[in-house]
């Protein structure tokens, strides 16, 4: 009888031991998966940083550099990316930055496209790791975008300022190649005076009707269905940056699809 009691006694002690076992595995499995939980991105992004399901939205810059800047120019203009940047760019919005050369066959693709990820504010510390996100917001989103500031810039005039040209490979290789369903937007840095030996704004003001029907105003009309645009116009020329001369653009945006929402002066 008391060898059966020992044996029951040993029996109990192995299922103990057991289930102390099963129980730290479990505890170990479970916080695997929290730690795993914890470490993950907020949402699965590419390697732009846009959220699987592709942009929730498209803003494109557009920098005229075919003059350079002012020494008052250049404050407002950083001040204003940076604004851009990190204020005004929605998260999973993607931000694509082109610049206005004197070929516009150089520079017909962007220089850099990213997505906003998104810093962590929105997140709870609970779930996310928060100093992973503001991270990776920092260095992979702002950095880069940022570094291209003095790209932006120009060191000396350029012959030719080809505006309509860089907006029609605007259209093309940012808006059409991305095809975002959300708000689509289009700010331009740019004194807005075209400049080719086809069309010169120099030569005087310009009539946008007579200017449609030829066969330059024909070959250079882009298709910007649905974009709102801004400028924030480079004052270099006040003489020939007159009332009519942005009326001339309402126009040709109107053409375009596109409708001018905001206009306002670069500071300098």
């Amino acid at each position: 009888m008391a060898r059966a009691s020992r044996r029951q006694a040993e029996r109990a002690r192995r299922e103990v031991l057991l289930g102390a076992l099963a129980f730290v595995a479990a505890i170990a499995i479970a916080g695997g998966a929290a730690w795993a939980w914890y470490e993950r991105p907020a949402d699965a992004l590419d390697a732009a940083l846009c959220p699987a399901g592709g942009p929730r939205g498209h803003y494109v810059l557009l920098v005229d550099k075919t003059d350079p800047l002012t020494f008052t120019q250049k404050e407002a203009f950083r001040v204003r990316l940076r604004e851009l940047i990190q204020k005004r760019t929605p998260q999973g919005y993607l931000l694509s930055v082109f610049v206005l050369g004197e070929s516009f066959r150089d520079n017909a693709k962007p220089l850099v496209e990213l997505c906003n990820p998104g810093d962590g504010s929105d997140r709870s510390a609970l779930t996310h790791n928060l100093a992973h996100l503001r991270r990776q917001y920092e260095e992979r989103f702002i950095a880069p975008l940022m570094a291209e500031a003095d790209a932006l810039q120009a060191a000396t005039p350029a012959k030719t300022s080809p505006i309509f040209e860089m907006l029609q490979l605007v259209g093309i290789n940012a808006f059409q190649s991305h095809g975002v369903k959300g708000e689509r937007r289009l700010i331009v840095m740019s004194d807005m005076l075209q400049n080719t030996t086809q069309f010169s704004m120099y030569r005087g003001a310009a009539d946008f009707e007579s200017f449609a029907r030829s066969d330059y105003g024909r070959k250079v009309q882009a298709q910007l269905p649905g974009v709102e645009v801004e400028l924030d116009v480079l004052v270099n020329t006040p003489a020939l940056q007159t009332r009519r001369n942005l009326k001339f653009w309402e126009d040709w945006f109107d053409r375009a699809g596109a409708r001018i929402v905001q206009v306002d002066p670069l500071e300098g």
